[in-house]
């Protein structure tokens, strides 16, 4: 049940430049499966037979098909999010009132980020198959890098909606709309962060994009517990 008052959202919302961009992608992925289809190995070992597990290997057939797969159940997923957010309203203040355009284009966007770095994956394990060569670090660690960009530039129109009752429970909410924009800063910045180290020292991505995202949610953890623990004018809960 609904208590906001809003009209639901189609079920499907598709947002038009992250949907594009996820379509490319996944284009783009299967392209690449059927250029490297003639020269791949029936199947790549993963792991090599040792102690108690067996030799783990991986067809030809998964590698090419489970990837753009993969982007696409994702893409289709996240475009259901503003309309399984409308219908979960009724069970948290933090999902009422907020805007499905705001909320498609912070999925539409991850999704467009999530495919990016998908087909950088997908190229990596077709060159399993193929013996072509991959620079994993560099490669993977820019298209992370990439997706960090995207998710620090939206991140602020991810903040919870609605008003809670509780004067601490508003507050702890309230905090996190100027805390969503600076953690976006700093996810962004770790992203670009990600790519510059993806190039020059591949072994600091890693630790640059925990990093950032770690830094980023804390700020929102932290802004926001404070302002519950000290709610303006030091009123006590409602």
């Amino acid at each position: 049940m609904r208590t906001t008052g809003q009209h639901a959202p189609p079920v499907w919302s598709w947002h038009g430049p992250g949907a594009a961009i996820t379509a490319a992608a996944v284009v783009a992925m299967v392209v690449a499966s059927v250029v490297a289809w003639p020269d791949m190995a029936a199947e790549v070992v993963t792991r090599e037979a040792a102690g108690r597990h067996g030799e783990s290997v991986v067809p030809r057939g998964a590698s090419a098909v489970l990837l753009p797969a993969t982007a696409t159940l994702l893409a289709v997923l996240l475009a259901l999010g503003p309309w399984v957010e409308h219908h979960l309203g009724s069970l948290t203040p933090a999902l009422q009132e907020r805007s499905p355009e705001r909320v498609r284009r912070v999925l539409g966007w991850t999704s467009a980020g999530l495919a990016v770095v998908l087909l950088v994956v997908h190229l990596g394990v077709l060159s399993l198959h193929t013996g072509a060569a991959f620079d994993w670090e560099r490669t993977v660690g820019a298209a992370v890098g990439v997706l960090l960009v995207v998710v620090g530039a939206v991140l602020p129109l991810a903040a919870p909606g609605g008003r809670f009752r509780s004067v601490r429970a508003e507050a702890f909410r309230a905090a996190q709309g100027p805390a969503y924009r600076v953690a976006g800063v700093v996810v962004a910045l770790a992203g670009v962060g990600t790519v510059v180290c993806a190039f020059t020292a591949p072994a600091a991505a890693v630790l640059v994009a925990v990093g950032g995202v770690l830094l980023g949610f804390g700020v929102v953890a932290v802004r926001a517990t404070v302002a519950a623990v000290r709610p303006p004018g030091g009123a006590a809960d409602a």
